[in-house]
């Protein structure tokens, strides 16, 4: 069963300094889908040091439960999130995109 567009649950304000979990949610998809996270339209590495565009940021990715949790959050996070479900039936579906301040 192809994935359903998943849901991105996104805190809209956060705090510099502190911990930041965003969870990407969907309940169709068979085999269940691999999530991968965008920020401002760009595809996210599951790890930041590995892209200019994200090395200022400090977060870990679960692709398999969707998670992305900041820890440290910075003043570089700040920006609209958006995640997408993926598996090996149909298309991939992305979420809406959600601000974070």
């Amino acid at each position: 069963v192809p994935p359903s567009k998943p849901v991105a649950h996104v805190p809209s304000s956060a705090t510099i300094g502190s911990r930041a979990v965003l969870r990407c949610t969907e309940t169709d998809g068979s085999p269940p889908p691999t999530f991968r996270w965008y920020r401002d339209g760009a595809l996210m590495p599951t790890d930041p040091k590995t892209s200019q565009a994200f090395k200022n940021s400090s977060y870990t990715m679960d692709t398999t439960t969707g998670e992305l949790i900041f820890e440290p959050l910075s003043g570089f996070d700040t920006g609209d999130y958006s995640c997408e479900a993926s598996n090996n039936v149909g298309s991939p579906q992305r979420s809406n995109a959600i601000r974070m301040e």
